[in-house]
């Protein structure tokens, strides 16, 4: 029995992780900005100092890619004010607030979306490799 385009069968399987691995980079990102997006109409607007807080980091390594979205830079005033707002405050010399969540209710409105979105990406990647 003579097999004929095995050596192009061959090449395509090779081409599966590089190209899933570009279509799921992407799918991060876009996911990612999206649920900032979102996060941004969620927070309740005093001043909008909160609002423009909220933005998204990357980290890309060998065989790990992340991406998170961040309610405030990483300096101690700002995260104070993100953490008391998103999950309220019972002491303070400020007095007691109710918890007014936005990044962890646009996550959870986000997941679903990200996980179908991720199988999708699976899929164009393998397409992208195959030729269709």
């Amino acid at each position: 029995m003579r097999v004929t385009g095995a050596k192009k069968l061959m090449k395509q399987f090779d081409k599966i992780p590089d190209a899933v691995e570009r279509q799921i980079v992407k799918t991060i990102k876009r996911q990612t900005e999206a649920t900032a997006r979102l996060a941004r109409n969620l927070v309740p607007v005093a001043s909008g100092e909160l609002k423009s807080m909220i933005h998204t980091k990357y980290e890309n390594k060998k065989d790990e890619h992340i991406g998170s979205v961040e309610a405030a830079p990483a300096n101690k005033n700002d995260q104070i004010k993100a953490k008391a707002v998103e999950f309220g405050r019972t002491k303070g010399n400020r007095g007691t607030t109710e918890a007014q969540p936005y990044i962890r209710l646009a996550q959870k409105l986000q997941g679903p979306k990200f996980k179908k979105s991720m199988k999708a990406a699976i899929k164009r990647g393998i397409k992208e490799a195959t030729n269709g």
